[in-house]
């Protein structure tokens, strides 16, 4: 598809078109997948990033500002949420690592054997900030002691999909925890 072409379906998809935006996932989410597949070798992985990539771009439509190369804006998107995927999932093993644990990084350690009762309801309260779905993970993960297994299940989503969106949890309430526990 030329560029101007492209630079017009966003500009629709700014303007809350939301057959623009599916005329867009239709032309490319195959061939971002494959680039996420390429460099992620796993394809659950690639599936839920790329997913994710257009998740985020219909729900930040409003900010959409792409004047030049569209085909190489979402490319570079895609990269930096390859990159996101891959700080987090070593941000995961150092507090794992920090914790003592000694487990593998697809091994949950949960709050409930950690903290006092107390301190898991102040845990709770903060964590109603957080999106919906980002929150019951957090409390199913962390206060409930579900695995990232079950949780998929539960939700009938990917592991992948879970374990995202409770690194995207564990991210936003850092600032707190590390307050809450220095």
């Amino acid at each position: 598809m030329p560029t101007d072409n492209l630079l017009g379906l966003l500009d629709r998809i700014r303007a809350d078109d939301y057959q623009a935006f599916e005329q867009l996932f239709e032309m490319h989410w195959q061939a971002l997948y494959r680039y996420a597949y390429k460099v992620l070798r796993r394809v659950p992985e690639a599936e839920d990033i790329t997913q994710e990539l257009f998740c985020d771009l219909w729900a930040n439509r409003a900010q959409l500002r792409v004047h030049t190369n569209a085909q190489a804006y979402l490319l570079g998107a895609l990269r930096k949420k390859i990159l996101t995927s891959f700080r987090d999932e070593d941000i995961r093993a150092r507090h794992l690592r920090v914790l003592g644990t000694g487990q593998e990084t697809t091994t949950e350690t949960t709050l409930r054997s950690l903290v006092s009762r107390e301190t898991r309801a102040a845990i709770r309260v903060r964590a109603r900030l957080l999106p919906p779905r980002e929150q019951e993970v957090f409390v199913l993960a962390m206060l409930e002691d579900f695995s990232v297994k079950e949780m998929a299940e539960r939700f009938a989503t990917s592991e992948q999909t879970v374990r995202n969106q409770l690194n995207s949890a564990l991210h936003k309430l850092s600032p707190f925890l590390v307050r809450l526990f220095g």
